[in-house]
Formats: structure tokens, sequence, C-alpha cells
């Protein structure tokens, strides 16, 4: 029998629902309670049985003991901040608190600032996700094999509470197929500028332009140019514009400079066209090229 006797998910939308469902599918004994500000993501997930039930936070078992209970909070960073202020107590009986969040400075100077009495609070940043909103689109299997990343930093390895909780939550991501990677915050915050948000912010850069310049020439039937090349390379401009305002607010820092970098790297380009430096473009991309085939399949 699974260590996690009950599970309460915050936020229902599709990542919060793909865990709730892939929890379902493993250890169908593990209770789930759910709650999502939006009522219509809580009634499906309640009508589909992807959540037992809806979490009672005033609940007079709150305080109870005996039950190993783990929260999950999955909803935009800006949002996490709100609830630790909303639902203060309730975080703080939980035995483990976990997020998903792409931001982790942040959301650690909170708890801090505001005197939580958070210890349980573990950060966690599974590394998947899609651009489709709502618990509709749920993948059950969306954490197979998928790596996980859960923050360890240097003054957990004084506590050994902390390094408890910290592989309990490990433990988790496990049970639904992850590999973990632990990482500190700093770290973290710093390589997912360069990993996930600067892609995502230049996949909504590249959108604005391509578009405008469509848009301009539509009537000579400009839209018919799009193809594949354009829509893989911008899949994840469709993504929830709440969470990714949220996202480039809370590590702007970070994704400034990896922002700098890319327009070093983008300028480079630039020099060799404006050149016509065939040789010089050709052994650029052939570079850039052999690097990614040798770090991704």
């Amino acid at each position: 029998m699974s260590i996690f006797e009950e599970i309460s998910i915050i936020g229902l939308g599709f990542m919060g629902a793909s865990i709730a469902g892939s929890v379902k599918a493993l250890s169908p004994e593990i209770k789930i309670n759910g709650y999502d500000i939006n009522k219509r993501n809580l009634e499906y997930c309640i009508s589909k049985g992807i959540v037992d039930s809806i979490i009672d936070f005033d609940g007079k078992d709150n305080n109870k003991q005996e039950t190993f209970r783990i929260v999950l909070l999955c909803a935009p960073p800006n949002a996490i901040l709100t609830i630790f202020a909303k639902y203060r107590n309730y975080l703080e009986n939980a035995s483990l608190v976990t997020d998903i969040g792409s931001v982790k400075g942040y959301i650690v100077r909170d708890i801090k600032i505001k005197k939580l009495n958070l210890n349980g609070f573990v950060g966690s940043h599974p590394m998947c996700g899609s651009d489709r909103v709502g618990p509709e689109y749920a993948d059950f299997n969306l954490f197979k094999g998928k790596n996980c990343i859960v923050i360890k930093d240097e003054y957990d390895l004084l506590d050994e509470n902390r390094l408890k909780k910290i592989e309990k939550t490990a433990l988790f991501w496990k049970m639904l197929g992850m590999n973990i990677v632990y990482s500190t915050t700093g770290f973290h915050d710093n390589m997912v500028a360069y990993t996930s948000h600067l892609p995502h912010l230049i996949a909504f850069s590249l959108s604005k332009t391509v578009l405008n310049k469509t848009q301009k020439e539509k009537e000579k039937g400009a839209f018919n140019f799009i193809a594949s090349g354009f829509k893989d390379s911008t899949r994840i401009a469709a993504s929830s514009p709440d969470i990714w305002t949220d996202i480039f607010l809370m590590n702007s820092e970070s994704i400034i400079n990896s922002l700098d970098n890319f327009l070093t790297v983008a300028n480079m380009f630039k020099d060799l066209l404006k050149k016509g430096d065939e040789e010089g473009l050709r052994g650029l991309i052939l570079d850039i090229s052999n690097e990614r085939r040798n770090i991704i399949d």
C-alpha cells in the first residue's frame, strides 16, 4: 500500500487533472481531493471520477496526524502566492506540500516573507506539459519516463526532517514513473530560463512577427504560405497567457540574461548573412546541428 493515503490537488486544469488521473490509474485506493476556482473544472473532475471529493479547507479533520496528506499546488505561480495567504491553516497542517511551478525562488521568498510554517513545502517541477488547458485534455500517461526536478537546497542538507520530506516528494513523482533530478532553487530558475522560458518567449515573438506579416499580406494569399515549419516552431505560443505572464515576470532577471545570449547568436547569423559568408554560415549551422544531435535524440 502506498504511503500516500490521501492526496489533495489545488488546481484542476490540464496538469492537476493529469496528476489525479495518473494516481487513480496506478493506485485507486488513494483518496484524491480536489479544488479549482473554476467550478467547471471541479465539476468535470468529480463527474469523471478523476477526483473523489472536494477539498474541505475548513474541515475538522484537517489537524489529524494519522493520515499522511500530500498537497499539490497546480496553479499559476502568482496564484500559488494567493493560495498561501488564503489557505494558510490548511497548508500548514498538511504532512507535505509541493508544487509543479516553473519558478521557485519567488515562491520560497514568499514563504519566508509571510513567515509561513511550511517546513513541509518542497518545490517540484515535472518537466512536461501541454499548450492545451482544461481537465478534458488530461493525459494520464504524461509523466512516465519524464524528468521531475525536486528542489534540494544546501540548507536542506543540515535538516534531517527536511531531507525526509524531500525524499517523500521524490517518491511521489517516482510513483508516476518520473526520473528524479535534484537541484537548488537558484540553479533551477537559471536553467529553466534557457530551456523552457526562452523557447516560449521566442515562440511568442516568432508568432507575432510572422502573423503581422501574413495579416498585412492576406489579400495576396499570404496565409497559404504557413506550413509545418511555422506550426511546429510556434506550437507553444498557444500556451496560457496567465501562466506565462507570471513566469516571465517572476523569473525576469534570468530570462533577460538568456535573451541577451540568444540575441548574440541571432546577430552572428545576421552578420554572416550581411557578409554573404557561405562558408561561415554553413559551419555555424553544422556546429549547432551536431551539438543538438549529440545531446538530444
